[in-house]
């Protein structure tokens, strides 16, 4: 009796930490799928070609904050994008900067970011809630095991930033206000 309630004992803590397992890895996968989405939104974004902090030869990918996306995206450094090298660094001077992905550590206080950083040809990606809503172009969220996309056309338009109708047709638009 006592080594059958062991076994079941065994079993069962057995079966949790694979659970966790399972899970853990689920969680990296779905990072690394949604490192997989910013380094694409590179590809189907269009800077101006006048503007100031485009360099012909690199793209630069900031990240501001901390989480565990942020530590993901820094895998990319190298990656090529339409024949240039992608950088990725901490966000400093928006000068240096086609792309800027705000950790959600950052839920206090992203605003003052955006605001500084408008009308200059910024791509602005984060998983806060409420992102795209508040100014942001680009916000990430998870829902029923998927990620999905919301794109604020006026703020794209305003950072002076085209984005590609394939990436569009994934995504949910932020109504005009016009």
């Amino acid at each position: 009796m006592i080594a059958s309630v062991a076994r079941t004992l065994l079993l069962i803590n057995f079966l949790a930490i694979c659970m966790l397992h399972n899970m853990a890895f689920a969680s990296e996968d779905q990072r690394l799928f949604k490192a997989a989405f910013i380094y694409n939104f590179a590809k189907f974004t269009r800077w101006p070609s006048t503007a100031d902090n485009i360099d012909e030869t690199d793209i630069f990918l900031c990240t501001q904050g901390q989480d565990q996306l942020v530590t993901d995206l820094t895998r990319l450094k190298g990656k090529v994008i339409k024949g240039r090298a992608l950088y990725v660094k901490k966000f400093t001077e928006t000068e240096y900067c086609h792309m800027l992905y705000i950790a959600t550590s950052k839920k206090d206080n992203y605003i003052d970011t955006l605001n500084a950083i408008r009308n200059k040809p910024i791509l602005t990606i984060s998983e806060i809630k409420n992102f795209a809503k508040s100014g942001g172009i680009i916000e990430l969220h998870h829902k029923k095991g998927q990620t999905h996309i919301t794109a604020n056309l006026n703020a794209a338009h305003e950072n002076k930033l085209e984005l590609s109708s394939r990436l569009l047709m994934l995504s949910n638009i932020i109504p005009s206000n016009k």
